[in-house]
C-alpha cells in the first residue's frame, strides 16, 4: 500500500492488500528488471534489490557501487515499483517525499535518507505519526551518527592510505595519518576513478605566486537567519572581499576556474549551524587550490586534517582572522603550508562510500534488527540541534 501526502492514514494494521504502486505508470521503463534474471549466478553472492522509493536519478543500477569501488557489489538500485514486493531495502529520500509504503514486509529495511539540515525539514511530514514512529529501520545521512555515514555530492577528502583498507575508520582519519605509498605523486586515479591528484612542488609554487587576491564567496541565498552576510561584511571592513552569484555580481569567467588562479582563499559559509552539516561548500576550495575559510555548526576536524583549513569560529571578531589571512598572505611559505594535506589525502567528489555501505549492510544477516522509535527526536532533537543565535560571537 502506498500513502500519499494528502490522504488520510487511517489504515489496519491487518491490512493485507497488495501494493497500490501508483508510480509504476511513471517509473514502469525506468530500470525494469525481471525478477526471474535475478541471483542466476550461482559464484555470487545473491543480489539484493535496494528501491529507491523517489529517486533523484533513474538510471542508478550498480553506479554507485562501481565508481566507490565497493568491495560488495551484489546490489541493485532500482526505480521500479513493481519490485516493491520484492525489494530488500527502500530507500526514502525525504527532501523530495510525496508518499511513502506501508505494511513493511519482515525481510525489507526502511532508510531515512535525507540530506538537507533540520532547520530546512518538512516538519508537517515529521509530525504524521504513521511516518514519525517505528518506521525506519536504518538512516542514512551526512550525520556521523547515521546506520549509513552518506558524503555523496558534497565531497570529501579521503586518506591515501585507505586505499589498502578501504574501511570507514581508515578512509576518514585526520588524525595521525602517515601514508605508506612510495610516494606523494602516487597515481590515485589508477585506484578511485573521479579524485584530484596531487600536483607537484613547483606547480604549487607558481599556483601561489600567481594568485594575487584575497578572499572571494560565491554565494546564492542573499539573508539566512544565522547571519553569515554581517560576518562576511564585518570580514570586509578589513580585507577585501570579492562576493559573485545571486546577491551582487556574476563571475567574469568560470568561477572555479577564477577562483584557483587569481584567490587566496574562499568562504566556505553554511547556511545553518548544525552538527556535521558540511555541505559542497566545504569541498570546493580543496578542488580549486584555495584554503579554505569555514564558518558553521560542525566539527571540522572530523572532515579534514588540521592545517588545511581555517575555521573562523576559532577567532574572537572578524577582524582578528581579517589581521591572521593577512599575515599569511605576505608570507609564501606560511601559506602553502595550507596544502600540505595534499601528501597524504586526495579529494573525492562525489564520495560513493555510504553507498558501499548500503549495499554491504543489505547482504549482513548478523546485524540486529532496529527500528527509530521517533524519527523526528533523532533527527531534530537529541543529536540534531541547531545553533539559531549567532549574536553572540559577531
Amino acid at each position: 500500500m502506498i500513502i500519499s501526502l494528502q490522504q488520510k492514514r487511517d489504515i489496519p494494521e491487518s491490512s493485507s492488500r497488495s501494493p497500490i504502486l501508483e508510480k509504476s505508470k511513471v517509473n514502469s521503463e525506468i530500470g525494469r528488471v525481471s525478477i526471474k534474471t535475478l541471483n542466476t549466478t550461482q559464484e555470487k553472492p545473491p543480489l539484493k534489490i535496494i528501491l529507491m522509493w523517489n529517486a533523484w536519478t533513474k538510471h542508478m543500477a550498480d553506479e554507485p557501487l562501481v565508481k566507490g569501488q565497493c568491495p560488495v557489489k551484489s546490489c541493485l538500485f532500482t526505480t521500479d515499483m513493481s519490485l516493491l514486493q520484492n525489494s530488500d531495502v527502500v530507500v526514502l529520500h525525504f527532501d523530495t517525499l510525496e508518499d511513502y509504503p506501508v505494511n513493511r514486509q519482515p525481510h525489507q529495511r526502511f532508510v531515512f535518507y535525507h540530506f538537507e539540515s533540520p532547520d530546512n525539514t518538512a516538519s508537517d511530514l515529521m509530525n504524521d505519526p504513521y511516518f514519525r514512529y517505528d518506521y525506519f529501520n536504518w538512516t542514512m545521512t551526512y550525520r556521523r551518527d547515521s546506520d549509513i555515514f552518506l558524503r555523496d555530492y558534497y565531497g570529501s577528502l579521503i586518506a591515501k592510505n585507505s586505499l589498502k583498507n578501504n574501511t570507514r575508520q581508515a578512509r576518514y582519519n585526520y588524525k595521525n595519518v602517515t601514508s605508506n605509498l612510495t610516494t606523494g605523486n602516487v597515481d590515485v586515479i589508477e585506484h578511485i576513478p573521479g579524485s584530484e591528484l596531487v600536483k607537484s612542488q613547483s606547480d604549487l609554487a607558481a599556483l601561489i605566486r600567481g594568485k594575487n587576491k584575497m578572499v572571494t564567496w560565491f554565494v546564492g541565498h542573499c539573508t539566512t537567519p544565522i547571519r553569515r552576510e554581517e560576518y562576511v561584511r564585518q570580514l570586509s571592513q578589513h580585507v577585501a572581499v570579492d562576493i559573485f552569484g545571486n546577491c551582487t555580481k556574476e563571475c567574469p569567467y568560470h568561477c572555479d576556474d577564477m577562483l584557483r588562479a587569481e584567490y587566496k582563499f574562499y568562504l566556505a559559509f553554511e547556511n545553518s549551524w548544525c552538527p556535521d552539516y558540511v555541505t559542497e561548500k566545504f569541498i570546493r576550495p580543496f578542488v580549486y587550490d584555495a584554503v579554505a575559510i569555514f564558518l558553521g555548526g560542525a566539527d571540522y576536524s572530523h572532515f579534514a586534517p588540521p592545517h588545511s583549513y581555517i575555521n573562523a569560529r576559532d577567532f574572537d571578531s572578524p577582524k582578528a582572522l581579517a589581521d591572521y589571512l593577512i599575515l599569511l598572505d605576505k608570507s609564501d611559505s606560511l601559506y602553502a603550508k595550507y596544502f600540505d594535506w595534499k601528501r597524504e589525502y586526495y579529494v573525492s567528489v562525489p564520495d560513493f562510500y555510504g553507498w558501499c555501505e548500503l549495499c554491504r549492510m543489505a547482504h549482513d544477516t548478523t546485524l540486529p534488527r532496529k527500528v527509530y522509535h521517533d524519527i523526528k527526536r533523532w533527527w531534530m532533537m537529541d543529536a540534531g540541534n541547531c545553533e539559531s543565535d549567532s549574536t553572540k560571537y559577531f
